[in-house]
Formats: structure tokens, C-alpha cells, sequence
């Protein structure tokens, strides 16, 4: 689905993957091996392109803009981490055959991951984006809370999307207003390219959780609207097709998704 797309930026998602894997190997071996950090081909890449696109649609400012997309990458694989961890997942004490089964060795390689990515804002001298990203990690967790939350009990429509908002849709927001803050763009332009990085990301952690498309398609044609207000550049057709590609794969999209 994102094959075309990674393409025309493949460059700079070199580049966001190179950072990323220096930053996975410590001293105490490579963090895979203490927690399951294999992500689907989209999920390795959607946020760092939504970064680059968003960014590169006002200007860019190619170094930045890639440790922008890396810092968002680390927040969705701190907080998928640690996501997985089990309430019934017991503490693991010395080293078990596969550690990334446990509990503690995921927890440390997420919260890790989380000083990764305020070290990378301030070396790259963005730490005037931390109280954002913040707010933004805050609403992952609480939406991750409110999920379990709604395993225990009957699915409420209007709690189940409140949740999906949270864990889904603010990151895809961010993801937008703040690679088109990074490349100067006024304040009406992120206030607009966040509400289409919400609108796609509510559509995108629906569809992930296995809602039909029909369900979904306000989100899509929301998002599809938004695009219409920022400049025609290549990158805007490019989020045009991801929009279309999730209209018309559905299901099957997010298939690859998971």
C-alpha cells in the first residue's frame, strides 16, 4: 500500500532506519533480542513518511525532519512494547531462553526507548516539540488503558472509538502538525494538517482493530478534505493515494497492517 509512496521519499526512510537501528544496539546486545520489536513492512514506515511528507510539503528541513520521523518511531515502538506486555506476563529474574516473553526486559527496552527519543530532540536542538510529544504519549497510554479497560466488558461504540482516538489518532496527528511546523508552516496550515493526520489515523486504528471500511469511511472522507486546504505539492497527491489506498483496500489494507 505504501510501496509508491516510500519510493519517492525512500531516501530520507533510509535514513530514519539507519538512525534507528545505531540506537537499538547498547552495550547489553541488540534490544530485539529482549523484546519482539518486529513491526509489518507499514508500520516501519508509515509515521516516519507521514513525518517526511508533511514536512517536505512546507519546505523541509531534511536532517530535522528525519529526526522527527525517528522520534515518532521510537514513541509507537516504545508504546507497542509495552502494550504487549501481559497483566498475567510474571517477572523474569536473570536471563530466560526467550526474554522478550517476560515482562521486565520488555518494560526496560520500552521505557529505553522513550529516553532515546528525548535525547534525539535535544541533540538535534527541538526541545521546544517535547511538551507535545509528551501530551501525545500521554494520550497513547490512556487510550491503551481504556482499551483493556473495554475488554472486560460489552464494547461501547462511542468508548471503543475514544480509545482508538487516543492511541491512534493523536500519534497520526502529530505526525503531520509537527513535520509541517518543523518546516515553517503557519499556524493555520498545522492546525489543518493535524486534523487530517487525526482523521487518518482514526480511520487507520479502526480498520487495525478489524472495523469495516464502511464503518471508517467518514474518517477517510474527512481527511480527504482537510488535504484540499493545504498547497498542491507532489507530497499532498502522494498522502491523497494513502487515503484512496485505505478507501479501497479496507480490511485487506490493514491486514498488512498488523
Amino acid at each position: 500500500m505504501l510501496s509508491h509512496i516510500i519510493e519517492q521519499i525512500e531516501r530520507d526512510l533510509a535514513w530514519v532506519h539507519s538512525l534507528i537501528e545505531d540506537h537499538l544496539r547498547i552495550k547489553a546486545g541488540y534490544l530485539g533480542s529482549f523484546a519482539n520489536l518486529e513491526l509489518s513492512p507499514i508500520n516501519q514506515n508509515i509515521r516516519p513518511a507521514l513525518v517526511i511528507l508533511s514536512s517536505r510539503i512546507f519546505g523541509n528541513i531534511p536532517e530535522k525532519t528525519v529526526v522527527l520521523a525517528s522520534v515518532f518511531q521510537f514513541i509507537y515502538m516504545a508504546a507497542n512494547v509495552q502494550r504487549s506486555v501481559s497483566e498475567s506476563d510474571t517477572q523474569t529474574f536473570g536471563v530466560p531462553d526467550d526474554p522478550s516473553l517476560g515482562s521486565q526486559f520488555p518494560v526496560l527496552v520500552g521505557d529505553y526507548l522513550y529516553g532515546t527519543f528525548f535525547t534525539l530532540i535535544s541533540e538535534a536542538g527541538m526541545l521546544n516539540l517535547l511538551s507535545p510529544l509528551a501530551e501525545i504519549i500521554c494520550h497513547i497510554h490512556e487510550g491503551g488503558l481504556m482499551k483493556q479497560k473495554l475488554k472486560l466488558q460489552a464494547l461501547p461504540n462511542m468508548a471503543f472509538r475514544d480509545a482508538i482516538q487516543k492511541e491512534s489518532a493523536e500519534l497520526f496527528g502529530g505526525c503531520c502538525s509537527l513535520g509541517a511546523q518543523l518546516a515553517g508552516a503557519s499556524l493555520a496550515d498545522q492546525k489543518t494538517m493535524k486534523r487530517f493526520g487525526k482523521s487518518l489515523g482514526m480511520a487507520y486504528g479502526l480498520l487495525a482493530e478489524g472495523v469495516k471500511v464502511e464503518h471508517v469511511a467518514p474518517y477517510l472522507h474527512a481527511a480527504k478534505e482537510e488535504l484540499y486546504l493545504i498547497p498542491c505539492r507532489p507530497e499532498r497527491l502522494w498522502l491523497e493515494k494513502l487515503v484512496c489506498n485505505l478507501s479501497g483496500q479496507g480490511l485487506a489494507a490493514c491486514r498488512m497492517v498488523i
